[in-house]
């Protein structure tokens, strides 16, 4: 199954996001800010990171540039209001 990792710091959009991705089968995963997107990117494999540029503690930008070290072919897809 495709893994999806929301990292939004927004508690209602991210639950939002989640649900719809799962609604269309596939397995989402949530995280407040770009810090906890990357301990869990520590434990488990990703298909694919969908990631709010504007986060606290690790915004998407710094979020990207830290996934590339270890993933550099890992997508991600930026969101923004």
């Amino acid at each position: 199954m495709f893994k999806i990792l929301v990292a939004e710091d927004d508690a209602n959009t991210r639950k939002l996001m989640c649900a719809v991705l799962k609604q269309h089968g596939f397995e989402a995963y949530g995280a407040e800010n770009g810090a906890e997107a990357l301990a869990f990117m520590e434990s488990r494999h990703v298909d694919l990171v969908v990631a709010d540029i504007m986060m606290p503690v690790m915004d998407g930008y710094e979020l990207t540039r830290q996934l590339r070290q270890t993933w550099e072919n890992l997508p991600i897809l930026m969101v923004t209001a």
